[in-house]
């Protein structure tokens, strides 16, 4: 494991990248997507799990945090959903100059699943795309999230959930008016045109969102492999807010399907 910054000196992003564990090094490496906010945190040990894990199968690993986020500059308020974009596109040049690899697989989360999806749309270079419980549209993940702090909020002190649309802060995270909008904007239906070889959707729970991104992913003549793991995967759940995501069963499913 090695910790490194990469970006610009304007813009440093915090990575850590995981060498092949194994002589047989494959000729494959892999970008981890973390997810928003609060999920972020709740991902962490997860992402590093997985990092470790996959690492040992032989891969080339680089897990890192979006500029405003984690160890990497910036701060929460500068954070929008382009400058992620931007800095998990310097993320797969960083790993594919490290790994000396002409392509790069991308594992992503929630938001982070999205994040991968539009900018294997936007490169000729993404080999695998690993949606897991993706975030098909934004506006609505916003709402979600709103209710969730909203509930939490009522549940922990008492407080009267707000009506107000533009608070400033969910569950600790900032969101900016900028951020807000270009969440507005996101969606994956119709889902993108992709050069990626496949797609593999992932998903803790059977939901209708999840269904229509499917038939959307195929709607768009890509290659799509559908798997339900049940595990932790409740993301409105109050009592899991802030605590850690440890699934295990899912783990080992894309440790299989990447090895496939």
């Amino acid at each position: 494991m090695q910790p490194f910054y990469f970006g610009t000196s304007q813009k440093q992003l915090f990575g850590v990248y995981h060498p092949p564990g194994t002589k047989a090094a494959r000729q494959s490496a892999i970008v981890l997507c973390q997810p928003f906010g609060h999920e972020y945190l709740r991902a962490h040990r997860a992402f590093r799990n997985l990092a470790v894990s996959l690492a040992g199968q032989g891969f080339h690993v680089l897990r890192f945090d979006y500029y405003g986020c984690g160890d990497s500059g910036g701060d929460g308020e500068q954070a929008t959903v382009e400058q992620c974009l931007s800095d998990l596109a310097s993320a797969v040049d960083e790993v594919k100059d490290t790994a000396g690899v002409a392509k790069v697989s991308l594992i992503g989360l929630r938001f982070g699943a999205t994040l991968a999806a539009l900018t294997a749309s936007r490169r000729q270079d993404i080999d695998r795309v690993v949606l897991w419980d993706p975030v098909p549209d934004g506006r609505s993940y916003l709402e979600d999230v709103r209710d969730l702090h909203d509930n939490w909020l009522h549940d922990r002190m008492g407080t009267a959930a707000s009506a107000d649309p533009a608070r400033v802060e969910l569950l600790g995270f900032p969101v900016t008016d900028t951020i807000r909008e270009q969440f507005h904007a996101v969606t994956l239906m119709p889902f993108p045109a992709l050069r990626a070889r496949e797609v593999w959707l992932m998903v803790s729970e059977e939901q209708t969102r999840y269904q229509t991104l499917r038939s959307s992913i195929e709607a768009a003549g890509v290659s799509v492999t559908y798997g339900v793991v049940p595990g932790d995967g409740d993301w409105q759940r109050l009592d899991s807010v802030h605590q850690t995501l440890l699934p295990h069963a899912m783990v080992r499913a894309i440790m299989s399907a990447m090895a496939s």
